[in-house]
């Protein structure tokens, strides 16, 4: 069983991890194709972002691989075999708590450790990526205007790295009063914790107004920063996604509590929703080996927005840290004993019936 089970969960881990990596490379590819990034770093960015879905895959793929290798053996009556020669049901669910708690510590340990490391330094490779992408379509020389047009850009040089310019002109256009900077070195940078970009620039002048008016102003500076664009708060979740658990942990917030919880869900999930595989591998007489597949998805999907929905209620503080995900698992698990047991429950209850008639 335990064979049966690996070598369904190799097959199901692939198809879903090359069906992420197939649209991961598409999202990429339009991202190169408009300029946001360069095209040399994309397949570094899918290998961070393909170690980073695998918490996510795993749980689905064990749950899939169970249930597909008992519906074979259930639909070929291998089981029937099995319980016959005197093996109790105990000991096929001892083999998945085996089989899905293995898989449960690989998975705690890439959702806990491993992937908020892989998640932050795809983040930094993003955000180096971007801007090397506005400086690298700057041509020497040559006037550059902002995608929606609000600047004029100019450099005379680039350094070898394309990660700073050399003689730097630009020109906001406002209509109110004219804005021009000029400085001896620039470069763009991303604020980690907003995602803004900001251009700063270097031993320049700032010039002020219309030339030959009472409010016109030169201003010398060291360092100014302009903001050139503001972060979106998808930027945010995820640069919060990436944070280390254990500083999560210490600063002990909601939100950061709740992500901490969504991390730890994931192994607690896989065991549990694991099980509910032997019930629905159990499709009955004359029903196909994927009877039970329907049933089982629609389980999944109802666990997985449950914890959803708990992690969003605990970070807008609809929801105490301390009760959070642990009564989605209570449930789930209720709702487990109730499958599992539903033949001894249906004859007790007859029983009651019948009692009851004849009183």
């Amino acid at each position: 069983m335990l064979r049966e089970f690996a070598l369904n969960l190799l097959a199901v881990t692939s198809v879903l991890w090359l069906i992420f990596i197939a649209t991961r490379f598409s999202r990429y590819l339009a991202q190169a194709a408009v300029g946001n990034i360069p095209s040399e770093v994309i397949f570094t960015l899918l290998g961070y972002s393909s170690l980073g879905a695998l918490s996510i895959l795993l749980p689905l793929a064990t749950f899939l691989a169970i249930i597909l290798a008992l519906g074979r053996m259930n639909s070929d009556n291998e089981l029937t075999v099995i319980y016959a020669c005197g093996i109790a049901r105990s000991r096929v669910i001892r083999n998945v708590v085996l089989f899905s708690g293995s898989i449960a510590l690989i998975i705690s340990l890439l959702a806990l450790f491993i992937v908020p490391n892989a998640l932050a330094d795809r983040y930094a490779l993003e955000q180096r990526a971007k801007m090397s992408a506005d400086t690298s379509g700057l041509i020497a020389g040559k006037f550059k205007e902002s995608r929606d047009g609000s600047w004029t850009f100019y450099s005379q040089a680039l350094t070898s790295d394309k990660q700073e310019m050399l003689n730097v002109f630009i020109e906001l256009h406002k209509k109110a009063q004219p804005l021009v900077f000029r400085a001896k070195r620039g470069r763009f940078e991303i604020d980690a914790t907003t995602g803004n970009k900001y251009l700063i620039l270097e031993n320049g002048y700032r010039y002020e107004g219309l030339a030959g008016e009472h409010n016109y102003t030169i201003t010398e500076y060291e360092s100014h920063s302009l903001l050139i664009e503001k972060g979106e708060e998808k930027q945010t979740r995820e640069r919060h996604r990436a944070l280390p658990t254990l500083l999560l942990w210490e600063r002990g917030s909601d939100w950061d509590l709740s992500e901490v919880q969504w991390r730890a869900s994931a192994g607690v999930m896989t065991v549990i929703i694991s099980l509910f595989a032997i019930v629905f591998a159990n499709s009955g007489p004359r029903k196909g080996r994927y009877a039970g597949l329907f049933p089982a998805i629609l389980i999944y999907i109802i666990y997985s927005n449950l914890l959803g929905v708990t992690r969003s209620w605990i970070t807008k503080g609809l929801m105490s840290p301390l009760l959070g995900a642990l009564w989605v698992h209570i449930l789930m698990l209720l709702v487990l004993v109730i499958l599992l047991n539903k033949q001894h429950i249906r004859s007790q209850w007859q029983q009651y019936r019948q009692r009851r008639e004849a009183v």
